[in-house]
């Protein structure tokens, strides 16, 4: 059962019982399956990134990983640790004071000025989807922040020293109690950085009410835990990473099926083949998308059926000859035609299942029939 607490710092928060279990578990899995994103084609990979206890939303500029680096976007920094800065477009670099510190960064640079001396950092400082994004190794070494950096999970936390966050989750992430929203107690705590809109979306249609349960319900009785969760989210992202990130220049058909299937129920050894078949697909339709997910470990439920964990959703579709089954998905709609080149927003309740009966933390993957598209609200980035 879920019991907030007091939150004090992110090293002490990463100590946390979640993290402890995930530590050894989630080293083993790094180093047996590589960056799942690479694998599929991509090489950038989603990073979550929470700064004094709110974790930064997978939109536009949001945090993320390549070649071995992280980098966030400045905006996340705009107004906290007593920074102040200004941007200048004839030497395209930006000038940063805090605390008596005087400092540079410019476009393309892996080179920060501090005081007058050069300061190497990890990479070069970029601008993508309009954002200006500089490397994590910037705030932790140069900037008065407090850093926490947990690499197999692919978390940072990034605090203003000294400053109390009150009541956390146990992913160190605000819970609020004011202006909730009008199903608040179907969860078991109402996050800070979520909207209410999230919240209040409808459950699947899928459903058979007489044995539902809610995230709450499913909490309080032990039927999921905090540990369990943050087990079956890493599984979930890994496997969108690869379903999400697929390049016909580069995919290998086999290895992109194998790779995915490890992060789906083991039912149905054929699936493996399915997914061949759609690998092979993409490299004779010139398919290129990218995208992730972002779920929600306190927004899990049971439609009576199946479970379901609601999600964060980004992507994109680059490239296809033929408008016919881009995303490896039974729901994606071929006639129902997304644009080519735009980012696609939104919610979707994104569907687990096992094999097993018990044990949801160690067994509980994505369901073979997991979707976009079954329950979602998706928009168009403008």
């Amino acid at each position: 059962m879920f019991i907030a607490k007091k939150y004090t710092s992110p090293r002490r928060s990463m100590l946390s019982r979640v993290s402890l279990i995930l530590l050894g578990i989630l080293m083993i899995t790094s180093m047996l399956f590589g960056d799942t994103a690479k694998a599929a084609g991509g090489s950038v990979r989603f990073v979550t990134v929470i700064m004094d206890g709110e974790k930064y939303p997978l939109t536009s500029g949001h945090p993320y990983a390549v070649n071995g680096s992280t980098l966030i976007p400045f905006r996340m920094l705009t107004g906290k640790l007593g920074i102040q800065s200004s941007w200048i477009n004839s030497t395209k670099s930006l000038e940063i004071q805090q605390n008596g510190n005087k400092m540079k960064l410019t476009l393309n640079s892996a080179v920060a000025w501090v005081n007058g001396t050069a300061v190497s950092l990890s990479t070069k400082v970029v601008q993508k989807d309009g954002y200006i994004m500089i490397p994590l190794d910037f705030v932790k070494n140069v900037l008065a922040a407090d850093v926490k950096v947990d690499d197999t999970y692919g978390t940072v936390f990034i605090d203003t020293t000294g400053e109390e966050l009150g009541n956390v989750d146990d992913f160190g992430r605000k819970i609020r109690t004011t202006n909730l929203p009008k199903n608040y107690k179907d969860y078991p705590y109402i996050l800070e950085d979520i909207p209410n809109e999230m919240y209040e979306m409808k459950t699947t249609w899928l459903s058979y009410a007489q044995d539902a349960q809610t995230g709450a319900e499913m909490y309080k009785t032990q039927e999921v835990t905090s540990e369990d969760m943050a087990k079956i989210i890493d599984r979930m992202k890994k496997g969108y990473d690869i379903k999400l990130n697929v390049d016909y220049k580069t995919i290998n058909p086999s290895s992109f099926a194998k790779e995915l299937y490890q992060y789906e129920n083991q039912a149905i050894s054929y699936r493996v083949v399915e997914l061949e078949n759609y690998a092979n697909w993409v490299k004779k339709n010139k398919i290129q998308i990218e995208g992730s997910i972002d779920p929600e470990p306190s927004m899990v439920y049971y439609s009576g059926i199946s479970w379901y964990v609601r999600s964060k959703v980004r992507f994109k579709i680059n490239s296809y000859s033929e408008y016919k089954d881009l995303i490896s998905d039974g729901f994606f709609n071929n006639k129902n035609k997304l644009k080519k080149g735009v980012w696609y927003e939104g919610y979707a309740d994104i569907g687990i299942s096992t094999n097993h009966s018990k044990y949801p933390g160690e067994y509980m993957n994505l369901d073979a029939l997991s979707s976009l598209f079954e329950n979602s609200q998706l928009h168009e980035v403008k």
